[in-house]
């Protein structure tokens, strides 16, 4: 039997999920910049002066082999020479072995550490490092902006800022929906000051790691929205809602949002998970030194490093 990249998963029975290409959905953007989606997961790819940029390499081994058969049939006769991970995680960015496993790899500082010692199948380590919030980037012969403002989503997440196109593309972050419903891996306490600061841009398109392209007022409903929910779970404390069942958290922060939020796509059938998840951030505490007021702790060796000063 073939072998087959396969992430962390160690059952035989996934292989078939890993296998299977999606069919995918490619729309043009700008001159040089599209999109690409499988329904659930969206990424960019770039055409540069003599090969393609890939952002991540999207959920499975398969996927990867997809996004590149789309790639070549959208850009023919130039290779994926640059992949460019937004985050750690493997459904966004676990199979660049099957995308283009000779690329030059770009990452933050920090998705590059996790990614060393997670050491899943597939999943190729950086050869090239980033530290920073802003980094100006020419990739042959096309110049972009990646961004990590700080902890939102993953280890070591990168936005990416296209001035001349006026674009901004954030995986994960800030849906124009509530679709993704348990917010599994959202960074609370700080995601919404830190997506704040890319309203300071001058960009009209928002691209997100799910589902639809959107735009700026979007984005800003999204951040409206996830405060909102913040507010609603602290409020359950006072009135003494039982946070840890599902119902009762649906029925009250559903009942408090649903006039404002109410039209957001899947409003209905997410906001008692989204609750649920957010309410136990403040029950615990935080996820982690990502969690707290100076998350920047994360790239020292020490807790008395200046950098945590």
């Amino acid at each position: 039997m073939e072998e087959l990249n396969t992430g962390i998963f160690t059952h035989d029975g996934a292989r078939q999920y890993l296998e299977r290409e999606p069919e995918l959905h490619v729309d043009q953007l700008s001159t040089r910049i599209w999109t690409i989606c499988d329904d659930v997961r969206r990424t960019l790819f770039i055409e540069a002066d003599n090969s393609v940029i890939a952002f991540d390499t999207l959920a499975t081994p398969g996927a990867a082999r997809a996004y590149r058969k789309a790639i070549a049939a959208t850009i023919p006769n130039k290779p994926v020479q640059t992949i460019i991970y937004t985050h750690d995680h493997l459904d966004h960015a676990g199979f660049a072995a099957d995308l283009a496993p000779d690329a030059e790899i770009i990452a933050d500082e920090m998705c590059a550490k996790v990614i060393e010692l997670r050491k899943a199948k597939g999943q190729l380590p950086p050869t090239q490092c980033l530290s920073g919030n802003r980094n100006r980037l020419t990739i042959d012969g096309f110049e972009l902006m990646l961004l990590n403002p700080g902890p939102i989503h993953g280890t070591g997440n990168l936005g990416a800022y296209f001035e001349h196109e006026k674009i901004l593309f954030s995986s994960d972050t800030l849906l124009p929906n509530a679709r993704y419903g348990l917010l599994p891996d959202y960074h609370i306490w700080n995601l919404v000051r830190f997506m704040r600061e890319f309203q300071q841009l001058d960009w009209t398109t928002f691209v997100p790691g799910r589902y639809e392209v959107t735009d700026r007022a979007r984005f800003d409903k999204g951040c409206d929205f996830f405060i909102a929910v913040k507010a609603a779970a602290q409020q359950a404390f006072a009135e003494f809602v039982p946070i840890w069942e599902l119902d009762a958290m649906e029925a009250y922060v559903g009942g408090k949002l649903r006039e404002q939020f109410g039209d957001l796509e899947g409003f209905d059938e997410n906001i008692g998970l989204i609750a649920l998840r957010i309410v136990h951030h403040y029950l615990m505490g935080g996820w982690g030194l990502e969690d707290t007021w100076n998350p920047g702790v994360l790239l020292a060796d020490s807790l008395n490093d200046p950098i945590a000063e």
